[in-house]
C-alpha cells in the first residue's frame, strides 16, 4: 500500500512472471478446467469456462496489453455420454495457427472406475479412415485444397467429400488414448483470434510474447539440454522484458510496430520455430479441414 511507484510496477512484473508459462512448448501444454456433471449436462458453458481459464494461464502477458479474444466457431464431437453427477475434466490444449485463427482443443475425458474390470475401449476410426492414423497424422486436404498461412476465402466451395472428411476430422481427434488410460467422451475445437482493439495480433507473437517456445536443443554430446523454465528462460523472454514496460511501448508492438522488425530478427518466430512449427503444420492442416467441411455445408 505504502510502496514506491517502481516497487508496484516490479512487483506486477514479478506476478505476471510468475503466472506466465515461461519455457513451455506450445503444443504440448495442457490446461486442465476440472467440473462434475449435474443434472443437465452444458458442454458449452463447461467450454466457457475451460476456455477462460485456458487464456488466463496462457496469455497474461496478452491481457496486460488490453487485448482480448472473440471466439469464431466452435465444432463438437460427441462420443458418449458423462454419468449424472460424475466429476469430469476438460484438457485444453494448442492444435494449431496460422495468420489470423488460433485453434484450441478441449477434450472432456472421465478417469476410469477403479471397480471396473476392465477399461473402456476409445472409439476407433471409421472403416474409411486409417486405423492407425494418430492425432496428428491424418491428410485430409491435399496442398493446393489448403493455405497454410491464411484462412479460407469466402465464397469457396468445398469437395463434395465433406462428409467424409468431417468424419475423418472427428476420428483422427478421438481414436488417439488419453496417456493416462482416461476415458474420453467429447472433443470440442475453437476458433480464436487475438484482438487490441478492434486490431489483429498474430498468434505466433503472442504465443512467443507470453514465452512460450520450441524446446532447447539437444547438447553437443546429444543428450537432452536442461528444459526451459522461468529459472532457466528461452531466448525469446529477454526480448518480451524489453517490450513489456511501459504497457504503450506493449500495444504499440501488437498493434502492427511487429512489421516493422525485420522477418530475421522476429523472436516470435524463432521461438515457434522446429518441432513447434512442424507440429504446427500438422495440426493446422487437420482444423482447417474441419472448417472447410463446415463451408461445404452453406451449399447444401
Amino acid at each position: 500500500m505504502f510502496k514506491s511507484k517502481e516497487a508496484k510496477i516490479k512487483a506486477e512484473d514479478d506476478w505476471l512472471e510468475s503466472i506466465s508459462p515461461v519455457g513451455g512448448d506450445p503444443m504440448n501444454y495442457v490446461v486442465r478446467y476440472n467440473t462434475s456433471a449435474g443434472e443437465f449436462i452444458s458442454f458449452q458453458k463447461t467450454m466457457d469456462s475451460a476456455r477462460f481459464k485456458a487464456a488466463l494461464a496462457l496469455f497474461p502477458m496478452f491481457f496486460r496489453a488490453g487485448g482480448w479474444i472473440p471466439l469464431a466457431a466452435t465444432h463438437y464431437n460427441f462420443i458418449r455420454e458423462i454419468p449424472m453427477l460424475a466429476p469430469y475434466e476438460v484438457r485444453m490444449t494448442v492444435g494449431g495457427w496460422d495468420q489470423k485463427w488460433i485453434y484450441i482443443i478441449g477434450k472432456i475425458v472421465t478417469k476410469p472406475s477403479k471397480k471396473a474390470p476392465k477399461a473402456l475401449e476409445q472409439p476407433t476410426p471409421s472403416s474409411d479412415s486409417d486405423s492407425n492414423a494418430a492425432l496428428f497424422n491424418a491428410s485430409l486436404r491435399t496442398a493446393d485444397q489448403i493455405s497454410i498461412n491464411a484462412t479460407p476465402a469466402e465464397g469457396s466451395t468445398a469437395p463434395a467429400s465433406t462428409t467424409e472428411d468431417l468424419k475423418a476430422v472427428a476420428a483422427s481427434l478421438s481414436s488417439e488414448p488419453e496417456p493416462d488410460g482416461a476415458i474420453l467422451h467429447t472433443v470440442c475445437i475453437s476458433q480464436c483470434c487475438f484482438k487490441v482493439g478492434r486490431i489483429t495480433v498474430p498468434p505466433a507473437l503472442v504465443l512467443g510474447l507470453n514465452g512460450l517456445s520450441v524446446p532447447p536443443p539437444l547438447l553437443a554430446d546429444g543428450s537432452p539440454a536442461e528444459p526451459y523454465s522461468r529459472t532457466n528462460p528461452p531466448p525469446n523472454w529477454s526480448h518480451v522484458k524489453a517490450v513489456a514496460r511501459p504497457r504503450k511501448k506493449l500495444q504499440a508492438l501488437l498493434k502492427g510496430g511487429w512489421r516493422d522488425v525485420p522477418e530475421g530478427e522476429r523472436w516470435w518466430d524463432a521461438a515457434m520455430s522446429g518441432a513447434v512449427e512442424e507440429k504446427r503444420k500438422k495440426g493446422l492442416e487437420i482444423m482447417q479441414s474441419l472448417g472447410l467441411g463446415i463451408a461445404g455445408a452453406r451449399n447444401l
